[in-house]
């Protein structure tokens, strides 16, 4: 530089350009790394979002108890994760494996794997482990069953345990790639077999107690009025003893001089003609949505009103009493052409407020009716004559313009009560249509009746 060029400052501006040139590129600099750290909030932002919904499914999937959907969400986690768009679950068969579900496939193009496949599939169902082509590369041991067996496009091959067996296949053959930048593929996929086996296992676990729980349903249900087994199964705290005061109806019913009727016949009869007795009774009392209680000898006692809610329990008491009287009267002839003796019965119903609830011990108790009421309605069952029905008072006060015969008896005496006016009722004469084979009410102009099959010519 010359001295006339120093006058001037003409080295001066150089350096301000060279600044400014330098300010330029820091400044291009910066908006590159604001774009990158941008770039880089979003893709952190994606991930989050990403590993929300993930969770969302996930927690789905740990939920889900029913066979049609958990499959479906167990794709749907690995999907959101990798981007799968192609793959497969499997389930072993007799047959092979076959596909349960599936993306990418056409519905032709299905393979069945043969269970003892030598391939990557049939490895991993052999030994459990979780596969990956990038495996096969890595190890020379297992680099041959690259490009093998009827599905050679594999990718990752994941089994599902089920009770501690491998009863599933998760096979992915193309897909995105990772969205949890730095996992390993193997881990996502792995965690979400292991959720697919328990959740598997707790549903197959939940249908066999669901299965057992039927077979002693119907096993107690010949033991249990139905209402008790629904009552139980309401209640997840279990059998609580106590009771309840409740106004209801209590009806019993017992055969006129068993014991004296029992000596003519054979012990075998007499079971004979106990059992034919109760089925008639039991199916009439549930039919009017009665609680059988229990059979005590030749009696049995029904509740009306608990558990079964009714708008009047001493009415549908009183139609089922009326309803046992006739099948009986239709049923005798029928039974004494058989070789049993014809016998009649009585019954006594009260109502009145007792004590409803579990009775018994902490190991075995009874759904029951406590109370004087109970045994009011006992004694005027064993007071009752021969085809005969007795009710109480405050049973009549219940009942609207009864359409039968009634007959009004004072000071009836019943052992350790103060005297009563009960009351004898008879059916109305066109309410006595019922079925001529297994007594149940039929009306005259039906056809068909729909508990025995009975059809009229």
């Amino acid at each position: 530089m010359g001295i006339l060029d120093s006058l001037r400052g003409g080295g001066s501006n150089k350096e301000l350009e060279d600044q400014r040139r330098e300010i330029t590129a820091l400044k291009n600099q910066l908006k590159l790394s604001e774009n990158e750290k941008t770039l880089h909030h979003q893709k952190f932002l994606t991930i989050i979002d990403k590993t929300h919904a993930f969770m969302e499914r996930l927690k789905i999937l740990v939920g889900t108890l029913e066979d049609a959907f958990v499959l479906e969400r167990c794709w749907d986690l690995l999907d959101l994760a990798l981007g799968i768009k192609k793959g497969a679950i499997f389930q072993r068969t007799a047959d092979g494996w076959v596909a349960d579900y599936q993306v990418g496939y056409k519905e032709d193009e299905l393979p069945v794997i043969p269970l003892n496949e030598d391939s990557l599939p049939g490895y991993v169902a052999e030994t459990g482990a979780v596969l990956s082509l990038a495996h096969l590369h890595k190890q020379d041991d297992l680099a041959y069953l690259e490009r093998r067996g009827v599905i050679p496009d594999c990718k990752i091959v994941c089994p599902v345990r089920v009770d501690g067996k491998v009863e599933k296949l998760i096979i992915i053959c193309n897909y995105a790639g990772n969205v949890f930048t730095g996992e390993d593929d193997l881990d996502t996929v792995a965690m979400v077999g292991t959720l697919l086996g328990l959740v598997l296992s707790n549903t197959k676990a939940l249908a066999a107690q669901k299965s057992e729980f039927e077979k002693m349903r119907k096993l107690f249900s010949s033991m249990v009025a139905p209402e008790v087994i629904d009552l139980l199964a309401k209640s997840p705290g279990g059998i609580t003893l106590g009771g309840e005061r409740k106004s209801i109806a209590i009806l019993f019913v017992d055969i006129r001089d068993f014991t004296a009727l029992a000596k003519t016949i054979t012990p075998e009869q007499t079971v004979e003609l106990l059992n034919r007795y109760f089925t008639l009774i039991a199916e009439i009392i549930i039919k009017n949505r009665g609680t059988l209680d229990k059979f005590m000898g030749d009696s049995a006692m029904a509740l009306f009103g608990t558990p079964n809610i009714h708008a009047n329990p001493t009415l549908s008491a009183v139609q089922a009493a009326m309803q046992i009287q006739r099948a009986f009267e239709i049923k005798m002839p029928q039974w004494a052409t058989e070789g049993f003796p014809q016998y009649g019965i009585g019954i006594g119903i009260n109502f009145q407020e007792v004590i409803v609830g579990n009775v018994g011990s902490p190991r075995l108790s009874n759904f029951t009716a406590v109370g004087d009421g109970v045994n009011i309605a006992s004694r005027l069952c064993h007071i009752a004559k021969p085809g005969e029905v007795l009710i109480t008072g405050a049973c009549y006060e219940q009942l609207e313009d009864w359409p039968g015969a009634v007959e009004e008896r004072f000071g009836v005496t019943v052992k350790g009560s103060e005297s009563l006016t009960v009351f004898s009722l008879e059916d109305a004469p066109g309410d006595k249509a019922c079925c001529p084979q297994c007594g149940l009410p039929l009306p005259l102009d039906a056809k068909f009746c729909g508990e025995c099959g009975f059809r009229r010519a």
